[in-house]
């Protein structure tokens, strides 16, 4: 059953990096590699600090995490980015988000925890952490997580677009992605801990 779950994220995942590239072109392409590199930084030092939650034995890797852990941060974030599109009439190439994109796609990430956790855990798939507080079986840190990591890596995304490409940009680029995956996870425990969730 987990493979699986496994290969059909992987299928959606590449759904939507076509529909990325087919819409979006050369930018479509690297919002999916910038994506994909966050969950995979993200991930991973979930897994070697042993913090927020844990997964069953899977197949497919990437590094020490779950290729479906890794990866369901880019189209799950893409979604919320279409969908806020769709919703707002902007464009993320445009400009800088407004407000309201960013509160929109907020809100689709914590309709998306409400979806995926319940059915992570319905499978066995994802663990979190003995005594995290939950209702209707959505941790109640997911909530914050979800959101949490969308809005700064839309508004990081956004800003270093505007400025030319080469390899200063991509140094940037990955160094605040990596800035931020750390952050996120360090924090998210952090705040669980202090909020004893």
């Amino acid at each position: 059953m987990h493979l699986f779950i496994e290969l059909l994220t992987l299928l959606f995942f590449l759904a939507t990096v076509a529909h990325a590239v087919w819409l979006r072109g050369k930018s479509g392409a690297g919002l999916f590699g910038a994506l994909l590199f966050l969950g995979f930084v993200r991930e991973n030092f979930v897994i070697l600090r042993e913090v927020l939650y844990g997964f069953a034995p899977l197949t497919l890797r990437l590094g020490r995490a779950p290729l479906i852990a890794s990866i369901i941060w880019g189209y799950s974030i893409y979604l919320a980015v279409v969908w806020a599109e769709t919703m707002t009439g902007e464009s993320l190439e445009d400009r800088r988000p407004s407000g309201r994109f960013l509160v929109l796609a907020a809100l689709f990430m914590m309709a998306l925890a409400g979806f995926y956790e319940p059915f992570l855990k319905l499978i066995d798939m994802a663990r979190w952490q003995p005594g995290t507080r939950t209702t209707l079986d959505i941790p109640w840190i997911a909530l914050i997580g979800y959101p949490s990591l969308t809005v700064p890596f839309l508004l990081l995304w956004c800003r270093l677009m505007r400025r030319p490409p080469g390899a200063a940009r991509t140094a940037v680029l990955l160094t605040g992605l990596t800035l931020l995956a750390l952050l996120h996870v360090a924090g998210l425990q952090c705040l669980k801990d202090l909020l004893r969730w």
